[in-house]
C-alpha cells in the first residue's frame, strides 16, 4: 500500500468536519511514510489509510487531486425504478460522512451539521472537483469556490475504486456520482468567506453551499420513457436503445472533461435525441 508524503496536523480538521470520530485513532507516519511502531516491534493499533482511489493523483503533501472521472454506463433496464424498493421507514444514517481510512488524503470535508429539512428544489448541476485534499466546485475562471457540503452527503469508494458521492443515510435514494464528474447541487448559496480553520486547511477561498451532491442519472423514471420514445422513433430494440444512450452519455461525460480542462473549444455532445424531454 503507498504511504508516501502522508502528514498529519490537518487530518484533526478532514475528521471534525466530516463528524465521524474513529474509534481507532489514526496512524501516525515517520519521515518514510512508514507507520509508526510502538513497543519494540508491535505496530500502533491505528486506523490505515484506504488504498488510493482509481484515478487519484497523490500530491507530494500527502493529499488527493481528482479532476476527472470516467462515467459508468447510467442506463442498465428500461423498466428499472429507483429506489428498487418502496421507501416505508424512515432513513437512516447507516455510515459516516467521510470514513477515518480515507481522513489521511483529504483536509476538509465542511458540511452542515444538521439536515437543512425541506429546501428548494433547484435542479442546478456542477462538477466538484478535489485538489490537494479539497474540493471546489469547478466554474470557469480561476477563482473557484469550496464547497460546503449538505448533512447526507457521504464519501464513499464505489464497485470500482472510485472516489464518489454517495449518501450517509439507507435506504440511499441519490445514487453516487463520482468525483470529478457532473453532479446534481440543487440550491446553492451566494459566495461567503471560510471559517478559520477551513482557510488555514485549504486556503482563502470563498465557500458555496449545496442541498444535494447527487447522481443526475439516480431516477431512471425520469429517463426511461424518453428512451422509450426513441426506441419508437428509430425502431431500435431495447438492447440497443441501452447500449446507444449509455455510449452517448460516456461520450458527453469525457467531452464535458475535455471542455473543462484541455480544450474549451470544442463543440459539447447532445444527447437530447435519447433523453430529450
Amino acid at each position: 500500500m503507498k504511504r508516501v508524503y502522508l502528514l498529519l496536523p490537518l487530518l484533526v480538521l478532514a475528521v471534525a468536519c466530516s463528524k465521524s470520530e474513529p474509534e481507532q485513532p489514526l496512524c501516525a507516519f515517520d519521515e518514510n511514510g512508514r507507520i509508526v511502531m510502538q513497543s519494540g516491534n508491535a505496530e500502533a493499533a491505528c486506523i490505515e489509510p484506504a488504498p488510493i482511489p482509481t484515478g487519484a493523483l497523490q500530491e507530494r503533501s500527502g493529499r488527493l487531486t481528482i479532476l476527472e472521472a470516467p462515467l459508468p454506463p447510467p442506463f442498465t433496464n428500461l423498466d428499472k425504478k429507483w429506489p428498487p424498493d418502496p421507501i416505508e421507514a424512515e432513513p437512516q444514517i447507516a455510515r459516516p460522512a467521510m470514513p477515518a481510512e480515507l481522513s489521511y488524503y483529504i483536509r476538509a470535508f465542511p458540511q452542515d451539521r444538521e439536515p437543512a429539512g425541506a429546501v428548494l428544489d433547484l435542479g442546478s448541476q456542477h462538477t466538484i472537483v478535489l485538489r490537494d485534499g479539497c474540493f471546489f466546485l469547478d466554474r470557469k475562471g480561476d477563482d473557484d469556490p469550496l464547497v460546503q457540503f449538505p448533512y447526507s452527503t457521504a464519501l464513499v469508494v464505489d464497485e470500482e475504486g472510485y472516489l464518489a458521492f454517495g449518501s450517509r443515510y439507507e435506504p440511499n435514494t441519490m445514487g453516487n456520482v463520482r468525483v470529478g464528474l457532473t453532479a446534481e447541487t440543487g440550491w446553492y448559496g451566494e459566495p461567503s468567506d471560510p471559517d478559520p480553520a477551513l482557510a488555514e486547511a485549504c486556503g482563502d477561498h470563498k465557500v458555496v453551499s449545496v442541498t444535494t451532491v447527487s447522481n443526475p442519472f439516480a431516477s431512471p423514471e425520469r429517463f426511461n420513457p424518453a428512451l422509450r420514445r426513441y426506441g419508437e422513433r428509430s425502431g431500435a430494440t431495447d438492447p440497443q436503445i441501452l447500449r446507444r444512450a449509455n455510449a452517448c452519455a460516456m461520450e458527453r461525460a469525457q467531452r464535458d472533461a475535455d471542455r473543462r480542462l484541455r480544450d474549451p473549444g470544442l463543440d459539447p455532445i447532445d444527447c437530447n435525441r435519447f433523453w430529450g424531454f
